[in-house]
């Protein structure tokens, strides 16, 4: 479904992927691990159109998204929920999910769309009203990927889930990626607690320096220590 194929990403001057490729399939979850400053959120980022490389191609379903703007990659099928969550602080979290449906159906199905996302996330229905500056930073995770699930993606791609969260947040977040998958939606994940990443995916790369340096299926990894440890430190 989407393929990425041997790109090479600038920061400036800076070389920051070389020669990167990876793939996802329908419905497949993928970790994407690597130590801080690995390339992990540039390659992201690249994907949604926010950067663009200085060559390689990237598809999404045999289409080239290369050069395409974000909005054009979420049309397409491409969701990303960033690693510093970004919700619209001075909106409700009603207001958050209602922006998200618009390119979709201009909010016409909304109320369908909110019973299955408050299925996932209970506790957002219990604080629908609050802005987006009255959640607790648990809250505002849950948010940031309910209003990535409004466009309707096939594949979202997903930044740092867990990152200071309580392990009750931990938990659910870790449930909720389990159930967006069994709905056939495919996911890229990065994520710092590789255990729980490698426990809900089937396949995984690791990247160093912009570089994709291992890849295999997900439970050789867990079972892999002294590659583990080569790059990733643990």
């Amino acid at each position: 479904m989407l393929e990425v194929d041997s790109i090479n990403t600038f920061y400036g001057l800076s070389h920051v992927l070389h020669d990167l490729s990876l793939k996802v399939g329908e419905g497949e979850a993928v970790a994407f691990l690597g130590r801080n400053g690995a390339g992990k959120s540039t390659t992201m980022k690249t994907i949604m159109g926010l950067l663009t490389p200085s060559s390689g191609k990237i598809s999404m379903e045999g289409a080239d998204i290369t050069e395409a703007e974000a909005h054009t990659v979420s049309l397409a099928g491409i969701s990303w929920i960033p690693e510093d969550r970004q919700v619209f602080t001075n909106l409700s979290v009603y207001e958050n999910l209602k922006i998200s449906r618009i390119p979709i159906d201009g909010a016409k199905n909304l109320d369908t769309h909110l019973d299955w996302i408050f299925s996932l996330f209970p506790r957002l229905k219990e604080r629908i009203n609050n802005k987006g500056n009255q959640l607790s930073g648990g809250e505002q995770q849950m948010l940031t990927m309910a209003r990535g699930l409004g466009t309707e993606p096939k594949l979202i791609m997903v930044d740092e889930p867990t990152e200071g969260l309580m392990p009750a947040y931990v938990e659910t977040i870790e449930n909720v990626l389990v159930e967006i998958q069994k709905k056939g939606i495919a996911i890229l994940l990065v994520e710092q607690n590789f255990r729980m990443a490698l426990s809900i995916t089937r396949r995984a790369y690791l990247i160093e320096k912009g570089v994709i340096q291992w890849e295999g299926a997900s439970a050789d990894l867990l079972e892999d220590q002294e590659t583990r440890m080569r790059y990733l430190g643990v």
